[in-house]
C-alpha cells in the first residue's frame, strides 16, 4: 500500500508534467524538506519554480495562510507576479469571473462569500491572493520590516532572499510560523514549510542563504538546498547564453548567469560602510487606482527640492550620483552612468542628456554640481572643460546650476578620515547616509569593490582592469567627491554660523 508521502511526490510529478518542469526543477519540487532554497542564475527558471510551488501549496493545503515576502511590494508586483496566470493555468487554475462566478483564484481583494476561508484569515485583503480551495497567500514587503510582526502562517515563501537580512529571517518570519494548525495539517510535510529562491548574492549581508547547504549535510530530511543556471533549462533557446555573454560584463555574467559565487575584497577602503546600514529598499510608496491596481511611486525622491550630483569622468566611463538631502540624511537615489558617447555628443553631454531625461519632470530644476576637480581644466583637444559641457547641457534644458566642485582634489589621508565618521554614525554632526538599493547597484558594488593602499589612497587597479567598469572605482569616486565637498572644512562656504552644517533639505 502506498503511503500519503508517495502518493504526494507521485501528485507533484504529474502536475510538474502538466507545466513542462525540467529534471532539476522537479528535483526541488520533489524534495519533502521544510525548508528549502534554490540558489539560480538567470534563465533557470527560478520565479517560475516559485509560481508552481504556490499553485501548489494552494490545492495540497486548504485553508492555509502562506506568505509571499520580497524585498519591496513593487518587486512582487512587477517581477513576482507577472506571470501568475500562465503559471497558474498550467495547473488548472484560472482567475475568478464575477460576471461568469467561474475561476480560482481573486488577487487583491475579498474572495467571493461562498468560497471556504483560510482557518487564520488576514484582517484585510488587498495583498492577498486567495483561492477556491480556503487557501491565501499574503505578500510582505520588507520596505518597513517591523510591519510585519505578529502574523501566524502555515508557510512561507521568499523572493531573491539574498536582499533580504538574516535578522529578518530568524526574528520575523520564522517565529510567525510553527504556531498555527499544527493539528489541522499534522502529516502535511508541506506545513510550516518555508521556500526562498534567490540569485547569488552580490553582498556580504545576503551571504546567510549558504546556510541551507551546510544545514543540510547534518539534516537532509529537513533542509534542501539546490543550485542551477541557465545550462540546466533545455527548453532556453540555443542563443541566449552567447547573448548574455555579449551583452553583459565579465563579472555580471558569471553572477548573474553562470551563478558563481564571489568573495569579499579584503582592506576595503570603507571599512564602516554596512549594506545593511547604508543601503535600503524602503523607497516606494503604493496606492491602489480604481481598477485595485496597486502603483508604485519612489519616495526617497522629491521633486520639489534640488537635486545634487557628483561626477568622474574618464576616458572610458562618465559616472554621477543623484543625491537629496532630507532631514539631516544624504539620499543618494540614482547612479548613472555612460560608456558610449551619442553621435554628435561627447561622452560627458550624453551623460547629462541621460539625466534630463530621467528627470524630465522634475519640479525645481536646480541643480548643484560637485565632482572631480580635474574636469574644470581644458585638454588639449577641447575648448571647453568638462564641467562647461555638463553645465550647457542643463542649461539648454532649462537647469539652474550651481557650482560647487571643489578647487583640488583633497589630500588621501583626509578625504578618507571624513568619510569613515560619515559612515560610522556615531556623531549628529554628519547626515545618515542611505543608498538606493534598486536604483544604486553599480554603486554599491564599487564601494564594496574599492581596496585600499597603505597611504590611505583608494587602489584605482579596477580601472584598468577588465572588470565592468560600472563595478570599477569610478561610481565611488563620486561618492567620494560629494561627501568631501558637503561636510568637509574645505567645502564650508555654504555654511552658516563657523563650524555648522546646513542641510539643504531641512
Amino acid at each position: 500500500m502506498e503511503t500519503p508521502k508517495s502518493l504526494n511526490k507521485q501528485l507533484i510529478t504529474q502536475r510538474a508534467n502538466m507545466v513542462y518542469v525540467f529534471p532539476k526543477q522537479l528535483v526541488f519540487l520533489q524534495s519533502q524538506a521544510q525548508r528549502k532554497t534554490l540558489l539560480a542564475g538567470r534563465a533557470f527558471g527560478k520565479t517560475f519554480l516559485l509560481l508552481v510551488c504556490m499553485g501548489y501549496f494552494a490545492r495540497m493545503m486548504p485553508r492555509a495562510k502562506f506568505f509571499l515576502a520580497g524585498l519591496t511590494f513593487a518587486q512582487l508586483l512587477n517581477i513576482v507576479l507577472v506571470d501568475m496566470a500562465d503559471a497558474f493555468a498550467g495547473l488548472g487554475w484560472q482567475e475568478y469571473d464575477e460576471k461568469t462566478g467561474l475561476g480560482h483564484y481573486v488577487a487583491f481583494k475579498a474572495p467571493p462569500s461562498h468560497w471556504p476561508k483560510p482557518y487564520k484569515s488576514p484582517k484585510t485583503w488587498d495583498r492577498c491572493i486567495s483561492f477556491i480551495t480556503g487557501f491565501c497567500l499574503q505578500l510582505l514587503s520588507f520596505e518597513k520590516p517591523d510591519a510585519n510582526r505578529g502574523g501566524n502562517y502555515d508557510g512561507g515563501l521568499i523572493d531573491e532572499s539574498a536582499l533580504f537580512k538574516e535578522e529578518w529571517i530568524n526574528t520575523i518570519l520564522m517565529p510567525m510560523l510553527y504556531r498555527a494548525n499544527t493539528m489541522r495539517f499534522a502529516g502535511n510535510y508541506m506545513h510550516n514549510s518555508l521556500y526562498d529562491f534567490t540569485s547569488n548574492p552580490w553582498h556580504e549581508s545576503g551571504k546567510w542563504v549558504f546556510k541551507t547547504e551546510e544545514l543540510m549535510k547534518a539534516d537532509p530530511q529537513k533542509y534542501f538546498f539546490l543550485e542551477g543556471n541557465c545550462d540546466d533549462n533545455p527548453m532556453l533557446h540555443k542563443d541566449y547564453k552567447k547573448n548574455q555573454q555579449a551583452i553583459l560584463s565579465p563579472l555580471s555574467f558569471r553572477i548573474e548567469v553562470m551563478n558563481e559565487r564571489i568573495a569579499k575584497l579584503p582592506n576595503c577602503y570603507y571599512p564602516s560602510f554596512n549594506d545593511e546600514r547604508h543601503v535600503t529598499a524602503n523607497v516606494f510608496a503604493y496606492d491602489q487606482n480604481d481598477s485595485g491596481v496597486w502603483v508604485p511611486t519612489l519616495s526617497d525622491y522629491n521633486p520639489s527640492k534640488p537635486l545634487e550630483i557628483s561626477f568622474d569622468f574618464n576616458a572610458n566611463i562618465c559616472s554621477a550620483v543623484v543625491c537629496q538631502e532630507s532631514a539631516k540624511e544624504l539620499r543618494i537615489i540614482n547612479a548613472p552612468y555612460s560608456k558610449q558617447a551619442d553621435k554628435d555628443r561627447t561622452l560627458v553631454e550624453t551623460l547629462v542628456y541621460k539625466i534630463c531625461s530621467l528627470y524630465s519632470g522634475h519640479g525645481k530644476k536646480e541643480v548643484f554640481l560637485y565632482g572631480d576637480a580635474y574636469g574644470k581644466s581644458k585638454s588639449a583637444n577641447s575648448k571647453t572643460t568638462l564641467y562647461e559641457q555638463a553645465t550647457q547641457v542643463f542649461r539648454d534644458a532649462k537647469w539652474k546650476v550651481f557650482d560647487r566642485v571643489i578647487k583640488f582634489n583633497p589630500d588621501h589621508v583626509d578625504k578618507f578620515n571624513l568619510i569613515d565618521k560619515i559612515l560610522l554614525e556615531n556623531t549628529d554632526q554628519y547626515p545618515r547616509v542611505r543608498i538606493n538599493q534598486n536604483t544604486c547597484k553599480a554603486l554599491i558594488i564599487s564601494i564594496q569593490n574599492s581596496p585600499i593602499e597603505p597611504g590611505f589612497e583608494k587602489d584605482k587597479g579596477s580601472e584598468e582592469s577588465s572588470i565592468a567598469q560600472e563595478f570599477a572605482t569610478h561610481l565611488s569616486d563620486c561618492f567620494d567627491y560629494i561627501l568631501y565637498a558637503k561636510y568637509s572644512a574645505a567645502g564650508r562656504k555654504r555654511k552658516g554660523k563657523a563650524g555648522e552644517i546646513r542641510f539643504l533639505g531641512s
